[in-house]
This record gives structure tokens, C-alpha cells and sequence, in this order.
């Protein structure tokens, strides 16, 4: 097969071992070199790239998501699980099929896990609010987990969100960047777009094609209010999101994955049960192909790795203008004026590269990491060493979608 490949790969885990040895050797000294590791995301580790596809779950407090995989565990509560009207989930929790149990956040240390970059990311802090809920063999009886794991995360809030100790948003794009799907809730008893949730969709920028916005509990008002609540919904997601378009909303009740409903009214039975079916078919793909998934999430992050050298390198241009001849260092007003200047540099490199907004990371969470960064120390970096290694890493990510295999690894 030529390239980086060298024997052509026979089972899923050997295929995904080349996606790891394509993404070290073409994109990660990029990552490097233009500081995407240190004010985006922290590298990719093997175990991230062999770890099964992750559905994370996300919404306002008290809208259903517990409940959810509750119903996607056939009624199963997982270690640690608790429903409440009031906000409930407090931590990000990761279920997962294991026969051994992580106390505390104690996963984050295990190598073979995806997640042991988070403390990097996000200090100790964090850790306090990130346990694993592992379900062995003979616990559950659907293998839903054979295939997927689920992060269940905290409900988002409003005013009481500035008590986090840790940045809740950025932990969510952190997620988002590694899953492969991402169900949104919100309850149609409250449609409103919370300011952590505005937070959270602009850090989860990048990964529009992976989210599914649900509107649960349709069938607990009016078929008036109803059509009232979806209309004010869409609204405030357009207000909310980064990019002009909002993704599709799945009305329906995820009490549980049956078709039952608490109205009589066939057309609302038969809307309800489409977009639940929708949903569950998203799932199921999510448990085939999980080659095709990581190849995706690899090719978005090679995009957005190229996208922020561009921007990275024309912010040092900017810089050097500042500068000029004889001035040496900036200013505290240099400095402002260069983070004031990013959303005019994304827009110039959007057009120079005739690229989505959605291959770049959010504009709000950049501004606000270079506030911190020392901007003298930004690299010069050369197109050319742009272009070549994220051409090469496509073309071998071409090759890896065409691979044919033999044996599956789960």
C-alpha cells in the first residue's frame, strides 16, 4: 500500500495502530510547532485512537440524559447513577465495559485508557469530578458497552456556573474533540439556552456533523405549547450557536427506548417514534465502522491543526508590525490589540484557505488562552511546512479508508 502503512493492516486493532503511526509521524510535530498542543488540545496518545467510540451526553440539569442511558442499559443503573429532579450529576463520569474497578478519578493514571490527558489539561481540580462507573460481563445484560462508552456529564447552569473550580466548557470540547457522537438535551418545559450552555456550544465548535439535539419530554405538554416550545428552541439555538446553521432537533420522550407516549394523538406517535428511531440508528452506525469513525475524527483535527498554523502565523506577522525596528518588547495595549485582531485573522485565513468556520476551534477560547501566553514567544512558521505534512496525512488517511479487513477488534 506504499506510504507510512507498510503491511497492510488485517484486523481493526492493527488499522487503528496505523491511524496512531500516521498521526504521530505527519501531524503531531505540527501540533507542536504551532502551539496547538498547549493553547488547543493536548496530543493524541495511542490509547485515544484505540479506545471505542465515545457518545457523550450533554444538555441543562434535570433534562433527561441520566435517564437516557439508563434506558440505552436496558434499565440498568450504573455504579454511582442518581436521577433527581434537581441537578443530579455533578461529575463527568465514563461507563464503560470493565472487569476491574477504578476507584475515584484513579482511570485518569491508566495509560490504557483515553482519558489520562485530562489531568494535563485541566489541573487536579478537575480530577475531582471525573470518575469512571465500570460495568462488568455478568453486571448488564444489553452489550451496548461492548461496543461504546458513555460519558455522562453535569447538567449545565446559569449564574451558579462561576462556582466550578475548573473550566467546564473547555472539559466539554475536550470531550467533544474525541467523541463520536454528541446528544444535546433540553427539556421542552425549558427551552431557554443557559449561559454555560452558550459556553459549551461555542468550545464544541469544530464538531457540528457529530451532534444530535434532543428536545425530550415532548409528550409531557400540550400539543400547543408544543409547537410553541420547538419554535422558541430553535430560536435561541440560532442566537447561541457559533455558525449560522442549526443542526436538526429530535422531538420525543427518552423515558425509555419504547414507543410509548402520554398523548393519543397518531401524528405526534408517529413524529415522536421517526425521530427516536433516527436517534437509535445513529447509535447503531456509531457501533459499526469504527475505523471510518476515528479516520474522521483524525481528518477534522488535521484540518483545524492546519487552520491554526495559518492563524498562528499570521498573528507573528501582526506581532512583528507592532514591533516595528526598534521596539523590543509589547505592551500590555500590544498585547490587546494583537488578541483583538484574531476574529479579523480567522476571517482572512478563512478565505485564503476557502475553509469552514467549523474547522476552526472556537474564537471566544483562543482570545482567551494568548491572554495568558507569552505572544513574544510566538513561532515563525514556514506554509510549506504546513501544507506538506497535512497533504501527507490526508493521503494516508485515504489509504486507511480503503483498507479491507479480515477480523474485527471488539
Amino acid at each position: 500500500m506504499g506510504g507510512c502503512l507498510g503491511k497492510e493492516p488485517k484486523t481493526e486493532e492493527e488499522l487503528l495502530r496505523k491511524h496512531y503511526s500516521v498521526y504521530a509521524k505527519h501531524l503531531l510535530p505540527l501540533e507542536e510547532k504551532c502551539l496547538f498542543n498547549r493553547l488547543v488540545d493536548p496530543p493524541y496518545s495511542e490509547a485515544d485512537v484505540l479506545a471505542k467510540p465515545i457518545i457523550l451526553i450533554a444538555g441543562q440539569y434535570s433534562t433527561g440524559k441520566t435517564t437516557f442511558i439508563k434506558a440505552l442499559l436496558n434499565g440498568y443503573e450504573y455504579p454511582g447513577m442518581r436521577i433527581a429532579v434537581e441537578m443530579a450529576t455533578d461529575n463527568f463520569t465514563a461507563i464503560l465495559r470493565e472487569n476491574r474497578d477504578y476507584p475515584g478519578s484513579s482511570m485518569i493514571n491508566s495509560t490504557e485508557h483515553p482519558f489520562h490527558a485530562l489531568r494535563s489539561a485541566f489541573g487536579n481540580n478537575f480530577l475531582q469530578r471525573f470518575r469512571s462507573a465500570c460495568v462488568t460481563d455478568n453486571e448488564q445484560k444489553t452489550d451496548i458497552l461492548d461496543d461504546i462508552t458513555i460519558i455522562d456529564t453535569p447538567g449545565t447552569l446559569d449564574g451558579a456556573a462561576d462556582e466550578r473550580n475548573y473550566n467546564f466548557a473547555e472539559a466539554m470540547g475536550w470531550f467533544a474533540r474525541r467523541a463520536s457522537l454528541i446528544i444535546i438535551f433540553f427539556d421542552v418545559n425549558k427551552m431557554g439556552v443557559s449561559t454555560e450552555m452558550k459556553n459549551v456550544l461555542d468550545n464544541i465548535q469544530g464538531n457540528e456533523e457529530k451532534i444530535r439535539f434532543v428536545f425530550n419530554k415532548a409528550d409531557t405538554i400540550s400539543e400547543k405549547d408544543l409547537a410553541g416550545s420547538f419554535a422558541g428552541l430553535r430560536h435561541n439555538l440560532a442566537k447561541s450557536m457559533p455558525t449560522p446553521e442549526v443542526p436538526e432537533v429530535y422531538v420525543t420522550s427518552l423515558t425509555s427506548l419504547k414507543h410509548e407516549y402520554n398523548t393519543d394523538n397518531p401524528e405526534y406517535i408517529e413524529w415522536f417514534t421517526k425521530d427516536k428511531n433516527k436517534l437509535l440508528e445513529d447509535i447503531k452506525r456509531l457501533r459499526s465502522n469504527k475505523c471510518a469513525r476515528k479516520n474522521l475524527i483524525l481528518d477534522k483535527r488535521a484540518r483545524m491543526v492546519k487552520n491554526h498554523a495559518y492563524v498562528i502565523r499570521e498573528l507573528r506577522v501582526e506581532k512583528e508590525k507592532l514591533l516595528g525596528l526598534f521596539k523590543r518588547q509589547l505592551k500590555p495595549a500590544d498585547k490587546d490589540d494583537l488578541v483583538e485582531k484574531v476574529p479579523g485573522i480567522y476571517t482572512k485565513v478563512q478565505k485564503q484557505l476557502q475553509s469552514s468556520p467549523e474547522e476552526f476551534i472556537s474564537v471566544t477560547s483562543l482570545q482567551g488562552k494568548l491572554k495568558d501566553f507569552d505572544l513574544h514567544t510566538l513561532p515563525k512558521i514556514n506554509l510549506k511546512n504546513v501544507d506538506a505534512p497535512f497533504e501527507k496525512i490526508q493521503e494516508e488517511l485515504r489509504k486507511l479508508a480503503s483498507v479491507k479487513l479480515d477480523t474485527p477488534l471488539y
